[in-house]
């Protein structure tokens, strides 16, 4: 059987969850007797990753490290790595804050996520997001209201089989708007027109090539 030959690895040999190494920063193949690598582990992974930031072997990233982590200490308590992003950005004012579940303040935490202006952004991003995948703005009823009297057509009439092109247009745009636009599914848009699975996807396409004509 071939050995395994050593590599370099920044890994800490004293974390029991490490693998072993010597000093000079090798990997040392695992006495299991089998001679095949075992799988990194979470923490192994996570050790190595903060390691690599400082020295591409053991040696020389834990002299870094140490000299990193000590200068930190000796900066003592920096008030703008307190309170997280939300707070900074509110003019230090935790008053507004007080009410609020430590998970909702941590969101805004910069230590975690950046600044609070970048937070605001992604949770506004997501907020709109979630408003247009739900369809909580209008009622499939009153989309099919309002693009029928666009059209100039009865709500009723649009569920028979009328293929005239005011009907048909008229159910392209709502097919497209209904599913792309206010999140409704497939089933519930088939049901309110009287449609097909099918039919309506096809209608959703057609819907999106005669908004983007017009």
């Amino acid at each position: 059987m071939a050995k395994l030959q050593a590599k370099p690895c920044p890994v800490n040999p004293a974390c029991p969850a490490c693998p072993v190494a010597s000093e000079n920063g090798t990997r040392v193949a695992p006495a299991d007797g089998t001679g095949v690598k075992k799988e990194k582990s979470l923490a192994q992974k996570t050790v190595e990753d903060v390691l690599l930031y400082f020295g591409k072997t053991i040696k020389k990233a834990r002299i870094k490290y140490r000299q990193f982590v000590e200068k930190g200490v000796k900066q003592g308590r920096r008030e703008d790595l307190q309170g997280g992003g939300l707070i900074r950005s509110s003019g230090g004012d935790k008053a507004g804050l007080s009410g609020q579940k430590k998970e909702d303040r941590e969101k805004s935490d910069q230590r975690i996520l950046g600044s609070g202006d970048f937070v605001s952004d992604v949770l506004k991003n997501a907020n709109e997001n979630a408003e247009r995948k739900t369809g909580c703005n209008i009622s499939l009823a009153e989309l099919i209201r309002r693009v029928c009297k666009k059209f100039g057509i009865k709500t009723g009439e649009l569920m028979l089989d009328i293929r005239r092109v005011p009907y048909t247009q008229a159910r392209v745009i709502i097919s497209y708007l209904s599913i792309n636009e206010l999140g409704y599914r497939g089933s519930d848009v088939a049901k309110a027109l009287n449609l097909s699975r099918a039919s309506v996807s096809k209608a959703m396409s057609r819907g999106k090539k005669l908004i983007d004509k017009n």
